[in-house]
């Protein structure tokens, strides 16, 4: 295959990389690479229900698990995964339970790094809103999501500054995002090979055509440039020599054998190759934050099994992300954050399902993050008002909005006072939610 700039550019395009449609053009990757801290948001697509992970009830009229189990100050839904094998998910089975993790190992794995926010009340019951508030801490499609934010702020200049999968990922033209798959990013790296599996086996052109061309690239942007007025042209060749250049910085970048997980776990699959792809960025010293998505969270029927299901694909792939992390010595520099849309409930409707419900819950891990829980909701699943100081509940208090949860995780990055995070500022005020 002839694999000219418009080759690259029309297979970036394909696989969603937007590396060259940001309004505002990255320049030359610095040298030094980006050391931390990295961010990963994990979004519960669909919106989960923290009754069964977090938030747990006794009420079976809002939940029909066991009990309630408690691990240090956390209690979680003691829920059993064994019902999985009701709808084709046999966890007796080794090769699917080797991917999926109940609530109880996963807080007693997790307890020394988990701080959970209940009653985190999003104020809406649509999808694109709470997916935006979860993303941003905003409920408008005119904010950048904070791991924009945070990429723009810390290391705006890398390659990889911002890799995306789902959630709530619009940029405002702060930072390009990258989006696309493991196959995808390394015909993009290695665009002189015929074989990107094993590169430098079958190259299109021996070393010094390849030197030679791109010698004259150069010089005919280096006149194209010169010649042009326009801002969207200058915009445009701006983008196309920032893709040239980082074909060299891209293939430093090592990628893992992508995982391939058992029949019935193929959404579980695409979110740990995402892991994968991304702690490879942030290992290279080519990324700052990624945003990852999981769905199958919207059970208005089956709520029961299909719901535990996807928990425990969502709880197997925060644990394969830390373990992971952890093998590449990154594991002390990440914070991670995990969300849904909104909450479901309460109780359930004709077909043992769970609907809409405004008030969720969200969990953050790892750096800079103090373990524990606060917030809470009532027995009728209503958010709970804190002491905006003490976080403890008060009547005359305040409620938990994303809104806060943005701006502690903005301080947390050291990026609330940055220029772009004034432009696009949070309202609510601060409270101490991560400690």
């Amino acid at each position: 295959m002839r694999f000219d700039r418009r080759n690259f550019l029309k297979l970036g395009a394909g696989a969603g990389l937007a590396l060259v449609a940001a309004p505002l053009v990255r320049g030359a990757s610095a040298a030094a690479p980006y050391q931390g801290p990295y961010f990963v948001h994990i979004h519960a697509s669909g919106g989960w229900d923290p009754i069964y992970f977090c938030d747990p009830k006794s009420d079976p009229a809002l939940a029909r698990y066991p009990g309630v189990g408690t691990v240090g100050p956390f209690s979680y839904a003691a829920t059993s995964i064994a019902d999985l094998a009701a709808i084709g998910l046999d966890p007796l089975i080794p090769e699917i339970s080797n991917y999926l993790m109940s609530n109880q190992a996963f807080f007693e794995k997790y307890q020394t790094k988990l701080r959970v926010v209940n009653g985190v009340d999003t104020a809406t019951n649509n999808h694109d809103i709470g997916t935006r508030a979860a993303g941003s801490g905003q409920n408008t499609d005119s904010y950048p999501s904070f791991g924009a934010l945070a990429a723009a702020t810390l290391g705006r200049d890398k390659a990889l500054a911002y890799v995306s999968n789902g959630g709530y990922d619009a940029t405002q033209g702060l930072v390009a995002t990258t989006r696309l798959s493991a196959a995808s990013y390394a015909r993009i790296a290695y665009p002189f090979e015929s074989n990107t599996t094993t590169p430098g086996s079958a190259p299109y052109h021996l070393g010094g055509t390849q030197a030679r061309i791109r010698a004259a690239q150069a010089a005919r942007m280096s006149t194209l440039t010169a010649r042009s007025h326009l801002p969207r042209v200058k915009r445009a060749l701006g983008a196309l020599e920032t893709s040239r250049r980082e074909d060299t910085t891209l293939s430093t970048l090592t990628l893992p054998t992508p995982i391939v997980l058992p029949g019935g776990l193929g959404d579980e699959q695409g979110v740990l190759q995402q892991v994968q792809l991304c702690l490879a960025a942030f290992d290279a010293g080519l990324g700052v934050s990624a945003s990852i998505g999981l769905g199958g969270f919207d059970t208005h029927a089956n709520h029961d099994q299909n719901h535990i299901r996807q928990l425990a694909k969502l709880l197997y792939a925060i644990d394969y992300l830390w373990e992971s992390a952890a093998t590449l010595g990154l594991a002390d520099q990440i914070t991670l954050m995990v969300t849904g849309d909104f909450g479901r409930g309460p109780g359930y409707n004709v077909t043992n399902g769970k609907d809409h419900w405004p008030v969720t819950s969200a969990l953050f891990m790892g750096r800079g993050v103090t373990p524990g829980v606060v917030g809470s909701t009532d027995a009728g699943q209503r958010p709970v008002a804190v002491s905006p100081t003490t976080l403890a509940p008060n009547p005359n208090g305040v409620r938990i909005t994303p809104a806060h949860l943005h701006q502690a995780l903005r301080k947390l990055a050291g990026i609330e006072g940055s220029a772009d995070a004034a432009a696009f500022p949070l309202a609510g005020g601060e409270l101490p939610i991560l400690g």
